[in-house]
């Protein structure tokens, strides 16, 4: 018996599918939207009527719906690099330089693309139908936002080509779509949305669709991963392929020759970009040719056939209000510009460091100054000089304060520093710190408990040292009190909070703070010493002996252990039953790796740089960023670099790929590459 609902579904999802591809691809329709609706409509109630009809592709998940408990991951088939990026005419230059001179070409053909300022999608279909959409991650594996990236309307669920496809490219928020936001939060009394960037990326992000299908998010596809298995010749060809398939691409792109069509394009856009419809921060050009894209080749974390050129940043004009002080953990003292809100490259911007006392003297900046800023590296605040034909004639030069703000204590800078110090361990500003920094991803990295909640505990009296929080579980009744905190959010915390106790010795010895000991350092400390116990007991002299310790470092430690408060507290945390050994190294026997300081440079076959440092991390063996004589190995992959030159020089012992594999087998006791 032929199933008549069955068949009306799919005649209703081609219907709508045509329908919506007519309104926001091509911008025109051939139906009204009463029509439109009233199709809507009966595809939504033959779906009540038969679920067994609903597909997650439907036409009427557009409109979202489903709340999600959070997203899964999804590995990417081919890993999602970034670009690399160049910020002048002359790296410009030297990119096309070094391309002509890989390929043996001149006037090499490229596609010059705007940049879009939004968030990198994956899309991946089989047999026609969208299988997901996943967010690039680490570029290795990212999260699973199909149901939201479904609100975009512009997206098609069902492609005529019914081989494997994966598209990459930009989900991203319009100028407009931004400003009506934001206008509707404001007579709603809610936050402005910061800019387009982390507007469109908060809203992919949303567990609930609903909300993402409000923000109105549009999206352009720039990259066919698998262009030449799909018999493509050219990068341009496989952009043309796409918009036929129904995908939105960016009409602003364009097939330039050599250099001077690369830096025609920039200075095309460089004029033309305020008039754009949505924000852009730079440029994009890839080798037009997919032959020479093999030949190119990759680093580990950029193609080497594709470069990003970023504008130079936004400088804006406005009012610093005021000087504010800050107190970090260490008790440095910094000034914060406190300045009428303006939009800077995209981000609503409010504050802006300045560093210390000499940069507000060498830039003599007053309070009620007009000041110019701009983002350094587009990501920093930061301000650059002050407008002086708008200066109050009754303005005063700033006096930087000679007490704490938060404690009262005398501040104090020796000859050799420029900052100023609290030195007052117990000024409320640097415990509240402390007790940041203990639990962010620099330390014992405990999810939930953010910048807010932990100065929040402070303030309430729950949480003074870094033990209380593994106390908290006994103050549920005072925790519900707090905004924001219910039962569920309240037992996450606390199991969190327990699950940290198991950390790795590094994590807790980091989340200390001692004074000039980061991750690095942590880590290199743990692996030497195992144990806390033997840590704390540990001389100068053989502190100061590590490779990346040095006296002074060994004597900041050395103190720190010396000091009874600090000794109290190891012993409250071990009877709150936190891990005190080294568990991030094999300790069961020694193997060749053990010990040695080793520099990775190239790109490898077998995993990625990050992989292959975890894993020989994991036998015991401490990595290093550079080159010099106290390294022990210098492991070598495809294009290596200057590094690999400087060990050469040096005559240190070199391991390329092929060795190293063997070794591992050796050291983890016979594990193949497959089983790592």
């Amino acid at each position: 018996m032929l199933d008549t609902d069955k068949k009306r579904v799919q005649e209703l999802t081609e219907l709508l599918n045509r329908y919506n591809y007519e309104y926001y691809v091509l911008n025109q329709s051939s139906v009204s939207d009463q029509e439109y609706d009233s199709l809507l409509e009966e595809l939504k109630s033959i779906e009540e009527r038969r679920p067994d009809l609903k597909s997650p592709l439907s036409p009427t998940q557009r409109v979202g719906g489903s709340v999600q408990e959070g997203f899964k991951k999804i590995v990417h088939q081919r890993m999602m690099l970034s670009l690399g990026d160049v910020f002048n005419e002359q790296e410009l230059i030297d990119f096309n330089a070094r391309v002509e001179k890989d390929t043996r070409l001149q006037d090499i053909e490229y596609m010059g693309e705007v940049k879009i300022d939004g968030l990198a999608m994956s899309l991946v279909y089989k047999n026609g139908e969208l299988q997901y959409a996943a967010t690039r991650g680490d570029g290795n594996v990212g999260e699973d936002v199909t149901a939201n990236v479904l609100t975009i309307p512009t997206i098609p669920t069902h492609i005529k080509d019914k081989r494997d496809i994966e598209v990459r490219g930009e989900v991203y928020m319009s100028k407009k779509t931004l400003e009506e936001l934001n206008k509707k939060r404001a007579l709603n009394n809610e936050p402005l949305l910061a800019n387009a960037r982390n507007a469109a990326a908060g809203s992919i992000r949303q567990l609930d669709s609903k909300i993402a299908a409000s923000r109105k998010l549009s999206a352009f596809w720039y990259y066919l991963v698998n262009a030449e298995e799909l018999g493509f010749k050219r990068h341009s060809d496989s952009l043309d392929y796409l918009a036929e398939l129904g995908f939105v691409t960016n009409p602003e792109r364009e097939r330039v020759k050599g250099i001077k069509g690369i830096l025609n394009y920039v200075e095309k856009y460089r004029e033309k970009r305020p008039s754009l419809g949505y924000d852009i921060d730079g440029l994009v050009f890839k080798v037009d040719d997919l032959n020479l894209h093999e030949v190119l080749g990759y680093t580990m974390k950029t193609p080497r056939w594709a470069i990003a050129y970023k504008f130079p940043p936004d400088e804006v004009l406005t009012k610093l209000e005021n000087i504010v002080i800050t107190v970090g953990r260490t008790g440095r003292v910094t000034p914060n510009a406190v300045l009428s809100p303006v939009r800077v490259a995209g981000s609503l911007i409010a504050r802006a460091t300045l560093n210390n006392e000499d940069f507000i003297k060498s830039k003599d900046i007053r309070i009620g100054d007009y000041v110019y800023l701009h983002k350094a590296g587009d990501v920093i605040p930061e301000v650059s000089k002050v407008e002086l034909s708008r200066r109050d004639p009754s303005s005063v030069p700033y006096v930087f304060p000679s007490t704490c703000p938060y404690c009262g204590t005398e501040l104090v800078k020796s000859e050799s520093d420029i900052q100023h110090r609290c030195p007052n361990e117990n000024c409320p500003s640097r415990k509240i710190n402390k007790l940041i920094y203990f639990v962010s991803d620099y330390g014992m990295d405990i999810d939930g408990l953010g910048d807010s909640l932990v100065e929040q505990l402070f303030n309430e009296g729950l949480v003074k040292e870094v033990d209380d929080f593994y106390s908290l579980k006994e103050h549920e009744t005072d925790l519900m009190l707090l905004d924001g905190i219910g039962k569920k959010t309240f037992d996450s915390l606390v199991k969190n909070i327990e699950r940290s106790k198991s950390n790795s010795l590094e994590m807790l010895v980091s989340a200390l703070g001692i004074p000039l000991v980061g991750k690095k350092t942590a880590l290199e400390l743990s692996r030497h010493f195992v144990h806390l116990r033997a840590l704390v007991s540990a001389s100068k002299e053989e502190l100061s002996k590590l490779q990346d310790v040095g006296e002074k470092t060994a004597e900041v430690i050395y103190n720190y252990f010396h000091n009874e408060d600090n000794l109290n507290l190891i012993a409250r945390l071990e009877a709150l039953g936190l891990n005190f050994e080294c568990t991030s190294i094999v300790q069961a026997k020694d193997n060749f790796f053990k010990g040695k300081k080793f520099v990775l440079t190239g790109g490898l076959a077998s995993s990625s740089r990050n992989e292959m440092t975890k894993r020989l991390e994991a036998l015991g063996a401490i990595s290093s960023s550079s080159v010099s004589k106290v390294t022990d190995l210098v492991i070598v992959g495809s294009d290596p670099g200057s590094k690999f030159e400087k060990a050469q020089k040096l005559k240190l012992r070199i391991v390329y790929e092929d060795e190293l594999i063997e070794l591992l087998k050796e050291s983890e006791g016979g594990k193949d590459e497959e089983n790592k």
